[in-house]
C-alpha cells in the first residue's frame, strides 16, 4: 500500500473508534462518510463529503453527514474552521493546535505547524482572560503564492471576483 492509502485508512479507522467508543454504530454509510473525511486532500465541508459519498450510496440525505461530521466534532475527533466569507464550514482531521493560512483570493486553506503556537494561544488566554479552545488553532488571511502570481501576471480575473 502507497503512503497515501495507509494515511487515509489510518484516519479512517480512528474515525470509527471514535465513533464507536460514544456508542454509535459503524454502519455502511459512517464507513463512507470517514473514509471519504480521511480522502480528502485538504479541509473538506460537509457538501463536499456528502458528493463523494452520494456516488456510493444514492439515497443518503445530506443530514446523515452533517450529523455524522457534529458528532465527530462533539467528540473533539475533527475541528470546525470558522473561516470568514465562506459559505461553507469547513473541517480540519488535525485536531493539534497548528495555524490555518487561507488565501483571500481562491479560498484555499494550507495547514502550517509551528512549534511556538500552543504558547501563542496560552499567552493569549491569559492576557485576555478567556478560554482558548487549542485544537482551533489560529486562522490567519492574506493571499497564496499562486494567486500573488496571477496577481503580478496582470492575470487575474477581476469580474468573478478572484476565484477559481
Amino acid at each position: 500500500m502507497s503512503s497515501t492509502t495507509d494515511r487515509i485508512e489510518s484516519e479512517t479507522v480512528r474515525l470509527l473508534r471514535v465513533l464507536e467508543a460514544a456508542g454509535k454504530r459503524n454502519t455502511a454509510q459512517r464507513v463512507a462518510i470517514c473514509r471519504s473525511l480521511a480522502a480528502h486532500p485538504g479541509h473538506p465541508t460537509v457538501a463536499e463529503v456528502f458528493a463523494s459519498v452520494r456516488k456510493e450510496f444514492p439515497m443518503i440525505s445530506q443530514a446523515t453527514v452533517y450529523n455524522t461530521f457534529e458528532t465527530l466534532h462533539e467528540l473533539g475527533a475533527i475541528v470546525q474552521l470558522d473561516i470568514a466569507n465562506h459559505d461553507h464550514i469547513h473541517y480540519d482531521l488535525d485536531v493539534r493546535p497548528h495555524v490555518n493560512v487561507v488565501c483571500r483570493h481562491c479560498e484555499n486553506i494550507a495547514d502550517l505547524h509551528i512549534d511556538s503556537v500552543v504558547a501563542l494561544i496560552d499567552e493569549a488566554g491569559e492576557r485576555s482572560g478567556f478560554e482558548i479552545n487549542r485544537a482551533a488553532g489560529l486562522i490567519l488571511y492574506g493571499v497564496c503564492p499562486e494567486c500573488r502570481s496571477r496577481l503580478s501576471a496582470g492575470a487575474w480575473n477581476e469580474a468573478s471576483g478572484g476565484r477559481r
